[in-house]
């Protein structure tokens, strides 16, 4: 035991093995960097005659000058070609350059950085990506033999229907061996050049998937999953962002509205030992979402823009499902994190009109809640008012069931049954 606390205590103060092949990067550029301002000085400098005044100053300017215009977009093309190739922070140990990548984990990154780390991953010399579009249709992305440039999307390809209830039956990914005996599904692999494929699933749905030409082993396959769930998420949002800024003036609100509140919806409350927890008849202007933070714990959101338009589906659909997204990556730790999220969420999106929101916390036998607006209202028997807005309440569910109700309907009711327990 005291040995093992002696190895952590000294493998903190060490550099893990991805700041350690960042740190001689970056040395062995900043070095490539200064021979070349070091050689150039003295090429320019005899080739400037000794009789010429101010000679020394003269070749100093130049030298800046090439070093400024020329050596140095060269020398950060160099850092980001050798990180590209040798160097991924979401495959790293290192939990807080992980975290950072996680951060910066959008759709742009997913083409660019992550779906190259993930064929080379599996040793895969080629490898094939489908994402899902905005019109439901899949667009393809093509990696060979480690040329991350040549990433180019295709024209859109129909995924068959078959085969996408295929991938959904095997969302732990599965191998060409494993479709011999269906003959239209092993035709869909070798059209993908494909020996292995694993899907990008969030929420009973394909948001795309990775072909590879290599099948992976046990510990590359758990590392494709931790992707793979990230990527799909990050398809998801990008799909509602896209819808978002399509519908700024309010065009066919109702049928994104409707759209993207079904996607987001969470279908079912979690079962959570001796709770009883019982969801009403929904609108548009009210959205309920259930999700985990760091530490295990259970958090809901109730999310009401207080007005009618069919749009504020999109809106609230969209922040629910950061909020959700950012749960399921462990950046979420307790009340303050999820309100300041959405807050910041409602700024970029440039929301003017008031919301109101409640966030609560399921604990043993308790609740504990913070309510923020006035149309809410937290009761006990339909009359008696268990919560106060602007403060964070705790209410002991031994003296009865718990409802919540916006202007007078119900929208959430919470029941402890002790007897469960035992």
């Amino acid at each position: 035991m005291i040995s093992n606390k002696v190895k952590n205590t000294f493998k903190f103060f060490l550099p893990s093995s991805y700041q350690l092949k960042l740190s001689v990067t970056n040395i062995f550029t900043r070095t490539v960097f200064i021979l070349f301002v070091y050689i150039s000085y003295f090429i320019i400098l005899f080739q400037i005659p000794e009789s010429m005044s101010y000679r020394l100053e003269l070749a100093l300017l130049l030298t800046c000058a090439f070093s400024l215009i020329l050596y140095l977009p060269l020398i950060e093309r160099l850092t980001r070609l050798i990180r590209t190739k040798f160097l991924s922070e979401y495959l790293t140990e290192d939990a807080e350059s992980y975290r950072q990548a996680i951060k910066r984990f959008n759709f742009d990154a997913l083409i660019k950085n992550v779906f190259p780390d993930m064929v080379k991953i599996t040793g895969s010399q080629s490898g094939t990506m489908a994402v899902l579009t905005q019109n439901g249709t899949f667009a393809f992305h093509s990696y060979f033999r480690g040329r991350q440039k040549k990433l180019s999307p295709t024209k859109d390809i129909v995924v068959k229907t078959s085969f996408q209830s295929f991938l959904l039956a095997n969302r732990n990914g599965a191998s060409v061996a494993s479709t011999f005996a269906n003959e239209n599904i092993n035709n869909d692999f070798m059209e993908l050049h494909a020996n292995y494929i694993y899907p990008f699933i969030f929420r009973e749905k394909l948001f795309g998937f990775i072909a590879v030409s290599n099948i992976p082993n046990s510990d590359v396959i758990h590392s494709l999953s931790l992707l793979a769930g990230q990527s799909a998420l990050t398809i998801h949002n990008h799909i509602l962002s896209y819808h978002i800024s399509e519908n700024k003036k309010y065009q066919k609100e109702a049928e994104y509205a409707v759209r993207v509140q079904n996607l987001l919806e969470t279908g079912t409350v979690p079962k959570l030992l001796g709770w009883e927890i019982t969801p009403f008849k929904r609108t548009n202007r009210n959205l309920i979402e259930f999700f985990q933070v760091e530490d295990g714990s259970w958090f809901f959101v109730i999310l009401n823009a207080g007005k009618s338009y069919q749009h504020i589906g999109i809106i609230l659909s969209y922040i629910l499902g950061v909020v959700y997204s950012q749960s399921r990556l462990k950046l979420l730790k307790g009340f303050s994190d999820i309100k300041s999220l959405i807050q910041t969420t409602f700024q970029k999106l440039d929301w003017k009109e008031n919301y109101e929101m409640i966030i609560g916390k399921i604990g043993y036998s308790e609740l504990y809640i913070i309510q923020e607006g006035k149309q809410f209202k937290i009761l006990r028997n339909t009359e008696e008012v268990v919560a106060s807005m602007g403060w964070k309440n705790m209410i002991s569910m031994d003296k009865g069931p718990i409802i919540i109700q916006q202007r007078g309907e119900p929208v959430l009711k919470f029941n402890f049954i002790e007897s469960e327990l035992k």
